[in-house]
């Protein structure tokens, strides 16, 4: 007697664990589209820290991390 409900609930165990699969690929297909969006990076010229276009300090076509890094970088050519 003891052994049938040995089997039932590795039988209910067993759904359990089918259904928590199912379950998980569908929350994953729907979290698919909130995933993080890329940004463009460049880098600084002096120093060669990979930064987002949009915190870099522009000087024509070359990029710095900081305007420091860009005073330096001239002082450098000159």
């Amino acid at each position: 007697m003891g052994l049938r409900y040995i089997f039932i609930a590795l039988a209910l165990w067993g759904v359990f664990l089918i259904g928590r699969h199912f379950w998980r690929q569908n929350q994953l297909k729907n979290n698919k589209s909130q995933q993080i969006k890329s940004v463009d990076s460049v880098q600084c010229a002096y120093c060669g820290l990979h930064l987002p276009k949009t915190e870099a300090v522009c000087s024509g076509d070359v990029y710095y991390c900081s305007k420091a890094h860009q005073k330096a970088a001239e002082k450098q050519k000159s």
